[in-house]
């Protein structure tokens, strides 16, 4: 009876620790993004996409946009995600863009729970349960990505790890179902699917069922670059234009450079801004996710290294933007399986691998702490500008709602709950501009507003120094 209780009672105490840090960075992350809204330094591109998505989502069900693409489209045009019909209900309870900044950080922090469920499932001891739980809430790429506002790549880590966990207990029809969720997130998250798919069939030997995954996301991934080429923009191939050499042949091109020429592929990856991230990602896991001698385990790096590493396009390899979340929940799933594959060959590498999750740990933190430490300045920006920010929302608001409007960038979220809200520069006809006044936010602010004059507008309000609204009077 009281090795039970003592067993219940370590289980209590890490389940606390964890629900702590997962609530301390659920408290700084949704509350310094919201900051960061409201004090307005987020810009048109993407917060103020997507704030005006949802206000259309919930008007009419519909994905729809003015500023993306300068007029009104679908934002499924450009990228393919329905799983932003997954937040719709949740939105409509509190229908501002705040609440999809709350939302945001609430998804990525609750991919603590398949992770933890993950790690037992794996049996992993209670401290590195504890552990790799901590890892979770301070691995900076989770964090850092999430301050360049709303992206639905964000719904990656949460669905990714609710698949594994599936997989590893042999739950095979809730695994199918979370996989038909992932293909929903983005015409690139077949790419994940798809290397799961590979990763059944070479590692677990399920031969049949990794077979079926790796198929169907193939060509769900192929109907997907489909629709956005025949009923969109096209897809956004051009990030990774250093492996096409033929544009008629588009990503066929690329498999063949990646085939024929793998010395210039490692050159495109070894360059410091790469090896930067590469430590970023991977120092956190103690290297852990690269510790096995199993070849079919690579299967899942294939992600990191084709999103992350190969492209030159330099937010794809930043831990403070959206491109993380994917491949970081393969890498906590490697990690785990090392370590427990680590664990079973002797007395000395289980004292190595803890050691290596300590350090891991540490790491996390120490990186995390420049992350939180930098992204604090909205605290002091918020006593410095408070007031201002606070007019500029009264200002705002003597606008017509139904009136399209023209805007700096860092002003479009605010505005965004309209049918019409374009950049500055739009060529589209608009009762009302708002400029933004604070110095180098708007370049060539001079010739800007003598513009707005030339064309008939009139300044009707201002708050000094940061914002002026301005109205076409027809003259």
């Amino acid at each position: 009876m009281r090795a039970r209780l003592e067993r219940l009672t370590a289980r209590r105490r890490l389940w606390v620790l964890l629900g702590a840090a997962a609530f301390l960075w659920f408290s700084f992350t949704a509350g310094m993004t919201v900051l960061r809204y409201r004090l307005n330094y987020s810009p048109a591109y993407d917060f103020g996409i997507f704030s005006q998505m949802y206000y259309y989502l919930d008007k009419c069900l519909q994905p729809l946009t003015t500023v993306e693409r300068d007029g009104l489209l679908s934002h499924f045009a450009v990228h393919l995600s329905p799983i932003f019909y997954a937040l719709l209900p949740f939105y409509k309870l509190v229908p501002r863009p705040e609440t999809l900044l709350v939302l945001q950080a609430l998804l990525v922090i609750s991919g603590l729970i398949p992770l933890c469920l993950l790690a037992r499932a794996l049996k992993c001891t209670r401290p590195q349960i504890l552990c790799f739980g901590l890892v979770y809430c301070a691995y900076p790429a989770f964090m850092g990505g999430c301050f360049y506002d709303f992206h639905e790549n964000k719904f990656l880590t949460l669905i990714i790890l609710w698949v594994l966990y599936f997989m590893e207990t042999r739950r095979f029809k809730s695994m199918l179902a979370c996989l038909a969720l992932l293909l929903l997130v983005k015409e690139d998250a077949p790419v994940y699917a798809a290397c799961i798919g590979l990763y059944l069939f070479l590692g677990k030997r399920e031969y049949r069922l990794g077979g079926l995954v790796f198929a169907a996301s193939c060509l769900y991934f192929v109907m997907a670059v489909w629709y956005i080429n025949r009923f969109g923009d096209g897809a956004m191939i051009n990030r990774f234009d250093n492996y096409i050499s033929d544009k008629r042949l588009g990503l066929a091109s690329m498999f063949k450079t990646i085939l024929v020429n793998p010395a210039y592929v490692l050159s495109q990856i070894a360059v410091e801004d790469k090896i930067l991230f590469f430590l970023e990602m991977l120092l956190p896991l103690g290297f852990l996710p690269l510790m096995t001698k199993q070849w079919q385990r690579l299967t899942l790096l294939i992600p990191f290294v084709l999103i992350n590493l190969m492209s030159n396009y330099k937010y794809q390899h930043s831990i403070f933007f959206q491109y993380t979340y994917g491949s970081g929940a393969l890498l906590f799933y490697l990690a785990m399986i090392n370590l427990r594959s680590l664990n079973r060959t002797g007395l000395w590498r289980r004292a190595l691998t803890s050691r290596l999750l300590a350090s891991g740990l540490l790491c996390a933190l120490v990186i995390t702490a420049t992350v939180v430490s930098s992204k604090s300045k909205y605290i002091r920006l918020y006593g410095r500008y408070h007031e201002k920010a606070a007019q500029a929302r009264e200002l705002l608001a003597q606008i017509p709602e139904d009136a399209p409007v023209r805007s700096s960038t860092f002003f479009v979220p605010q505005l965004s709950m309209r049918d019409e809200i374009y950049l500055l520069d739009s060529g589209h006809e608009a009762g009302y501009a708002v400029v933004d006044l604070r110095a180098n936010y708007e370049k060539n602010l001079d010739q800007t507003l003598e513009q707005l004059e030339k064309d008939g507008y009139e300044e009707t309000g201002r708050v000094d120094r940061y914002v002026a609204v301005f109205e076409k009077t027809g003259r």
